[in-house]
Order: structure tokens, then sequence, then C-alpha cells
């Protein structure tokens, strides 16, 4: 499927921009994964993303991890339905979180006391929590294959304001330090960058960040900009979110 026709048929839908979704897109079709994981789908727009990338190359499939007891109006089943892109991937629901999905791909997995990784690509992008996702990505590891790749979403998101709640965190629950500092900055560098596997490090927008299982290998970090209208509005909209918090 064209990119221009799924971001019609999934336009005004949250919580992917057209712009990341493009980038997805791009990536899944210039990489061709073969087995893609997202920790995290919402209302399945990136998922749609991928899935029109893959249904593209031809081949492919995704399996998207949520929450039982957070609906969504549409539900990603319902928008890849709505896309025709329902073959490309699999819903899978926790009761609490998608490390226990992990936990049980990684006991699935497992032969002879070794886990074998089946993954090319794995986008995290749930409740952008240090405790949650810093234990999701060294799960997901076990889960990727050599010269996979791993996304996260929400870069330089901070949690701000101590009177809401995030993806199930209670911002009343955390200390100040924990609402003011962006988890997934504090993940990428102090566990991605520093684990020895990983290289080809590369933050965008301060919005996304990529890691690549090269083996220790180009172990470089890139920063890049890349900002259109919706971009700027958004990171205009964070920092005066992160200055009232």
């Amino acid at each position: 499927m064209k990119f221009e026709t799924v971001a019609e048929l999934i336009k005004g839908i949250p919580f992917t921009s057209p712009e990341r979704g493009r980038e997805l897109y791009d990536f899944v079709l210039r990489h061709q994964p073969k087995n893609c994981l997202e920790l995290g789908v919402a209302h399945g727009v990136s998922l749609c993303y991928m899935a029109a990338a893959l249904d593209e190359i031809g081949a492919g499939h995704i399996d998207g991890v949520d929450l039982i007891d957070v609906p969504r109006d549409p539900s990603p089943e319902d928008l890849l339905k709505k896309c025709g892109l329902e073959k490309y991937a699999t819903i899978h629901r926790e009761k609490s979180s998608y490390t226990w999905f992990l936990k049980k791909k990684i006991e699935a997995s497992t032969a002879n006391g070794v886990c074998r990784p089946g993954y090319d690509l794995c986008f995290i992008d749930g409740p952008k929590n240090w405790t949650i996702d810093g234990a999701a990505f060294f799960m997901a590891d076990k889960l990727l294959n050599p010269g996979g790749t791993v996304l996260f979403d929400d870069y330089n998101y901070a949690y701000g304001a101590a009177d809401m709640a995030t993806d199930g965190i209670n911002h009343r629950d955390l200390a100040d330090d924990e609402r003011l500092e962006p988890h997934v900055k504090s993940i990428f560098h102090l566990l991605v960058m520093q684990h020895p596997d990983y290289g080809k490090f590369e933050v965008v927008n301060e919005q996304w960040a990529w890691a690549t299982k090269t083996g220790g290998t180009e172990r470089t970090l890139h920063v890049h900009e890349r900002l259109g209208l919706q971009s700027k509005l958004l990171r205009a909209l964070r920092k005066l979110r992160s200055r009232v918090g």
C-alpha cells in the first residue's frame, strides 16, 4: 500500500503524525524487517504505517502489544481492518504491562536455556517510564536479531504536572526529579548507548531515538533536526507544558 493511501485512511487519528509515519514507513521499505514488535499501540496508527510498508513489500508481520483495560476508539483492530492490513499484524493485550508479554515471548523462544531471537525491529512506545521501558529494552534485546533495530518514541518527554496520569503512571507517585527528567532519554543514554551490542545511535527531532544491534561496532551518535510545522508546534507545546509543571 502506498504511503499516501494509508495516510489518508488514518488521517486525523492520534498519535503518530504523518511526518513520523513517513519516516517509519520508509524505514520498513528500506530495511524490509520480516518480524516487527510494537510495544504500546494505542489506536494503531504507527502500526498501520508499518503494515502498509509490509504490504508494499509483500511480506512481514507485526506483533502489537497494549493493555486490556485501555479501550480505544477506534481500536487498532478496527483501524487495521479499515485499511485492509489486518493480515500483517496481531494485537496482544496484557493486564498490567507489555513486559509480561515479553516474559512469555522469551519463555516460548527459549530452548536448552538459550533464547532464540526472532524480531528485526522493536518499536517501544508506551508509558515513557524508566522502570517499565528500561526493563522492556533488556527483554526486547533478547528477542532482537543481530542487525535489528530498536526505536523509542518520546525521547524528550517528561511527565510534568503532578496532578495527571500517563499510561497508568500516576504523576503524584513520582518524586520531583522523576517528573521533570525525560525517562526515555535516560534509558537511551544510560542503558541503550552503554550496551556493548549496540551502535548507530540516532536522535531525530528530540522525539525518536534509534539504535542498531551492531555487535558493538559503529558506536556513534547522530542528532538530526528534521522539523516540519507540526513538529515545531509540538515541541513548543512540550516546552510550555514542562514549564507549567
